[in-house]
Order: structure tokens, then C-alpha cells, then sequence
């Protein structure tokens, strides 16, 4: 196996770090590889790949709003597969689930590799008598199959069979027993007649867990583990929790720990290893995909009704969006954007003209025009004018319908209004990481450079003690401080430390806590050693911010939701209901910089939210009907 990777959100670094301490002993001479769902990882070991999901899957975001985090990860895994065994070098690899333990070198999947181009493990070899958890009813919904442990040859019938699991994984890997879904798992039941020969291990060696452990013999010897007087492989400490060790797992109620036990050995040693690894602390930090903006928890019922959307098209942004959200409060078949007559104004002038009377002051009719198009705006902000602002400057201004650009600088002297944006997107953060947070909406938002400028004064300042040959500003300082896995991994005692440092961050780090590269200070962005940590990390995560507006057109045609026809087909449509531009047949654009002319299809009422929408995304025109 030239490849063995795993798949974790950030809450299970500890596992992950585990599975992978194991297999730099048992399988020294694989590449290991962790692929993070919800944000980069940083590990001890140097020689762990940290892959970004994102990277992986198309229209990652959306999938990241309608599943939840055990439907997420496993739906990732045809992906993952798929870009690993297309790399070069690469002609098989294996994946572990993360809260796995490896004993000994995987010579039986080695050799089933040999003899065929796929290998599964079964939930059973025998009965599972009685009423207990699991027992044979339960199995038969999860699926023939566990799918903590898969291996594949790099060859063409697999790379079919990922390829329709991937597709399958898109809108049903589902935990659905009505359905007859069970993430990704259950689907393989299937694999059998897709794949010329299948190579199932029978042997209770390997994935060893609660399903499967009922009446076998599990020894500690002085040198190994053994099972039915076998070499122990690897141990699956599914639903374990080292904080009870006590219990092998949360999914059942089949197996006792008798104290003194071998088992009882075997759960008290991996629980330390867990410790070891920073359990504690991965247990702390939250989901990445659990809220949105307004730190409201998806419940499962919204994610479903989200997973629909999707399935039949709607397109809210990607993620758990501020206009999924506000989708969300809606109920259905009815609309978010009902509007009452906007301020009067000049909406049909040239984009130049419009700008320069949307900012001149002391009204603020760009945020009239969105509080007309918007009742859920006008319901939830009808009593909190600088809850408004702080949403505009944030969820609204990084979906493209508002930026603090098109009012008066003066609408905006709340001191407290840069943190409370940033709470709008990033949710329920410590004061410390408001700001952060704050730091990269400035820049993504697009923010007034009189708003953003305290936050630029204190994060851009270099830290003098750290910043001898390196760039190292109160930005990095303030991120570093604000976690203790980075103060353990990055002492920052020397040069190398604080280098190894800066890769973290341009790997991912900043895009961790929402800052695009190019919200650096030219003074970090053009500084040798930067340039030269830029070009020793193999991937950097995409920008965050959205496309600029780019090139001409003639003739820009708003409407409310796009259609086939709506458009002739040398004009671009900017759909206004989803904030999307979109070619006449519907595929995906870039705003313009420049149309000739502009023309709305939508009420009238609604042509003033969608003229500052259209001027938020940076679009100019000459004229407008």
C-alpha cells in the first residue's frame, strides 16, 4: 500500500494524531495522510499530509449546510480516494476511520491486494444472538460492511466504482433507516457486483471492535496482542471515550469491561495514547459547520430541508450562509424578498452617478433599499438600527448584496460594531477571536478603509522580539496565543520554530480563523522569508473572498430567479434571488467590471436592493432601464 489516510473534523485531532503514531511504526513506508472537513490540523509529526476536504470534493460548501459532521466525513471518503489513488506513484491505498489502532504491519490486506482490486471487512462472520446491541437487525441497516477500513488497487473499474459512490454520497449519505441509508456504508453492499473480484478478511485480526468481539479471546502477551491466538492487526475503539475507559463503546450494550480484563488493558492503554495526544483540548473545538452566521445551531430539520433545496437546485452560497439561513426562516412556499417602496432616488442613473449619492450623506439610502427588499431584515432588525449595520458589514456584505463602501463613513461609529459583525459570521467567539475574526472580514467584506484601520493598526504591527529575519506581526502573535496546540507544536524559541510557524499559517492557519493571504500587509507579503514559506508549502488553501469583477458586457439582465430564455445569449444575468451571476444558460459567472447596459426584471420595488448588490460586487454600467 503506497497510501493510508483518514478523515476527521477538527474535534478528533487526538484520534487521528493516534492512528497515525501507530502507522509510522506498523507501516513505516506508507504515505500517511489526514483529510480535515471543518479546518486544517496541525500535527507533531512533519511527515503527516494534511489534505484540505475542500480541495476535494465539488461543492463542498453546500454539502458541508445539509449533512451533519458523521454524514460529512463519510461522504468525503469516495473523493479522497479517488485524488489518492490518481497520484503519482501511487498504486493502492487504504483508509482507516480515525479512532483506530494499528499493531502490527497490514501484510493480509497486502496480499488480498495482490489477489484482488478491492478489500472490505465484514460486520459479521457469525450470529449475533439475542437482543442486545448491536445484534443482527441493527447490522442489517449499517450495512454488510464496515467502512472504517477499505482498500483499493489504483486501476480503472475502481476508479468507476468510486465515481458512482462519490455520486451516490452527493445527496444520500444520509444516517436514514426509513431510506435505507447509512452514510457511505451502506452503499457497498453494492460493490460486490461492481468490481471484478472482492477480497473480504473474515479474519477477527483485523477491525476488531464491539460488532465482533463478543466471545473472542483477546490476550496480552509480552510481546503482542492476540485475538483467538492470532496477532492482533488493528482494534476499531469505535464510540470510545477515554474520559471512561470503563466502556468500550457508546453504540453498544453486548460487552461488559470486566476490571482487571485484558480488554479492560487494551481500552486504559489507547485512552492514555488519546491523552497524550490532546484529547482534552480537540474536544473543545467546536464543529466548523455546526451554526450559522448568527450563531444559530443547524438542527437536523433545517439541514434536511437544505439537503432538498439543494437536491432540486436552489443555490444559497455554499455553507450555512446567511441566505440559507434566512431561507430557512421563511416558511415554505413563501418568499424572502417581499418589498415595501424603497427611498426615492435616482436607482436607474449610471453606476457612477448612484455610488456617488448612495455616499454623500448623512442618509443612508443603500441601507433602505435592502430593508425594502428584505422582510426577514425588517422583521428581525426592526427595533436594533446598529444590529443591522453590524449584519450588513458582515453575513450580507460577504454574500454580495451590501458593502460599507456605499454609505456615509459616519453610519458607522458604533465602536462595538466591527466585533458584533464578526459574531454575525463567525459566531459566539472569546473577545480575542472576535477580533481576529474582524481582521478578515474587514478585508473580505470589502470594509470602509476608516473602519478597518484600528483593526489594522493593532494586528499589523510586527512583534519586534519575534520578528528578527521574519515577518511576524501581532496578527500571528495574537492567533498563536489563542491556542495551546499551537504554543506546544511551535514553541517559537528559534528561527526554525517561528518558520515552521508561518508554513502553518499560510497552509491554512489564516484561513482557519477566516483571513485571506491577501489581507496581509504588503510588509509580510513581500518579505523574503514569506516568499520562501510560501513556496515550501505544497497546497495553500483558496481564497475566501469572492471573485472580483472582471471584463465587459453589453447587456446585464437582472431577474429573480434564473430561467431558460430569460436572457439572449451575448448578455450575463445576474439571478437576483440566489445573488448569482449566471451565463444565459444558467452555468456559473463572474460579476462584470463593466456592462453597457443594465435591465431589471424583477419588481420594481426590488430594483434598489439589486442596483446595490449589483454596484457590491463591483459592477459598473452606463445606463439602466
Amino acid at each position: 500500500m503506497d497510501v493510508i489516510f483518514t478523515i476527521v473534523s477538527r474535534n478528533y485531532a487526538a484520534q487521528a494524531a493516534s492512528l497515525m503514531e501507530s502507522l509510522a511504526v506498523a507501516e513505516p513506508a506508507a504515505a500517511r495522510v489526514v483529510v480535515t472537513t471543518d479546518g486544517p490540523i496541525a500535527f507533531a509529526d512533519s511527515k503527516i499530509r494534511v489534505i484540505d476536504a475542500a480541495t476535494l470534493v465539488p461543492d463542498y460548501g453546500v454539502m458541508c449546510a445539509y449533512y451533519d459532521a458523521l454524514e460529512l466525513n463519510t461522504a468525503v471518503k469516495p473523493h479522497a480516494f479517488r485524488a489518492l489513488l490518481a497520484e503519482e506513484g501511487v498504486t493502492s491505498g487504504a483508509y482507516l476511520d480515525p479512532d483506530i489502532w494499528v499493531y502490527r504491519p497490514l501484510d493480509e490486506v497486502r496480499e488480498a491486494l495482490a489477489a484482488a482490486p478491492l478489500v472490505l471487512t465484514p460486520h459479521m462472520t457469525r450470529p449475533l444472538a439475542g437482543e442486545a446491541n448491536p445484534n443482527d437487525h441493527v447490522i442489517l441497516t449499517s450495512g454488510a460492511y464496515n467502512l472504517g477500513f477499505m482498500a483499493a488497487r489504483a486501476e480503472p473499474q475502481i476508479d468507476a466504482l468510486l465515481a458512482w459512490w462519490a455520486e451516490k454520497c452527493r445527496f444520500d449519505c444520509r444516517v436514514d433507516a426509513a431510506a435505507g441509508l447509512f452514510t457511505d456504508q451502506k452503499w457497498m453492499d453494492l460493490a460486490p457486483g461492481l468490481v471484478s473480484d472482492l477480497a473480504l478478511l473474515r479474519t477477527p485480526t483485523l477491525n476488531l471492535a464491539y460488532w465482533n468481539l463478543e466471545g473472542r479471546e483477546l490476550v496480552r502477551t509480552a510481546e503482542v496482542w492476540t485475538v483467538e491466538g492470532r496477532p492482533l492487526g488493528f482494534f476499531h475503539f469505535s464510540g470510545f471515550d477515554p474520559a471512561h475507559p470503563g466502556l468500550l463503546s457508546k453504540h453498544q450494550d453486548r460487552i461488559a469491561v470486566a476490571a482487571g480484563s485484558p480488554l479492560a488493558a487494551l481500552l486504559t492503554d489507547y485512552a492514555a495514547v488519546l491523552m497524550r495526544n490532546g484529547h482534552e483540548q480537540a474536544t473543545q473545538v467546536p464543529y466548523g459547520h455546526r451554526a450559522f452566521p448568527s450563531g444559530q445551531i443547524a438542527t437536523k430539520a433545517q439541514r434536511r430541508r437544505l439537503l432538498a433545496a439543494a437536491r432540486a437546485g436552489e443555490d444559497f452560497g455554499g455553507g450555512l450562509t446567511a441566505r440559507a439561513e434566512a431561507w430557512l426562516s421563511v416558511e415554505p412556499g413563501k418568499g424572502v424578498r417581499d418589498p415595501v417602496p424603497p427611498p426615492e432616488g435616482p436607482w436607474l442613473a449610471p453606476s457612477g452617478e448612484l455610488a456617488a449619492w448612495l455616499m454623500a450623506g448623512p442618509a443612508t439610502p443603500a441601507i433602505g433599499a435592502l430593508l425594502a427588499g428584505r422582510r426577514d431584515l425588517r422583521d428581525r432588525f426592526a427595533s436594533d438600527t446598529e444590529g443591522l449595520k453590524a449584519w450588513l458589514l458582515g453575513p450580507e456584505s460577504l454574500d454580495g448584496r451590501f458593502s460599507g463602501r456605499l454609505a456615509p463613513i459616519e453610519a458607522f461609529q458604533d465602536p462595538d460594531l466591527s466585533l458584533r459583525a464578526a459574531r454575525y459570521v463567525a459566531g459566539d467567539l472569546p473577545q480575542a477571536g472576535l477580533r481576529l475574526a474582524a481582521y478578515g472580514l474587514a478585508d473580505r467584506a470589502g470594509w470602509p478603509v476608516a473602519l478597518a484601520a484600528p483593526l489594522r493598526r493593532r494586528f499589523d504591527t510586527p512583534v519586534a522580539e519575534l520578528a528578527r529575519g521574519l515577518p511576524f506581526t501581532r496578527l500571528f502573535l495574537e492567533i498563536w496565543e489563542s491556542r495551546g496546540d499551537l504554543q506546544k507544536l511551535f514553541p517559537l524559541l528559534s528561527l526554525r520554530q517561528r518558520f515552521a510557524y508561518l508554513r502553518w499559517l499560510i497552509g491554512g492557519g489564516l484561513a482557519e480563523a477566516g483571513i485571506d493571504l491577501s489581507a496581509l500587509p504588503p510588509a509580510v507579503d513581500s518579505h523574503p522569508m514569506w516568499e520562501l514559506a510560501r513556496l515550501t508549502v505544497r497546497r495553500e488553501p483558496p481564497p475566501l473572498a469572492r471573485p472580483a469583477a472582471t471584463g465587459r458586457i453589453g447587456q446585464l439582465v437582472v431577474v429573480e430567479a434564473w430561467s431558460e430564455g430569460c436572457a439572449a445569449r451575448d448578455a450575463l444575468v445576474f439571478d437576483a434571488g440566489a445573488g448569482r451571476f449566471r451565463t444565459p444558460g444558467g452555468g456559473p459567472a463572474a460579476p462584470p467590471a463593466l456592462a453597457e447596459r443594465v435591465v431589471y426584471r424583477v419588481q420594481p420595488d426590488l430594483v434598489a436592493a439589486d442596483a446595490v448588490a449589483l454596484l457590491a460586487n463591483g459592477v459598473t454600467w452606463r445606463s439602466a432601464s
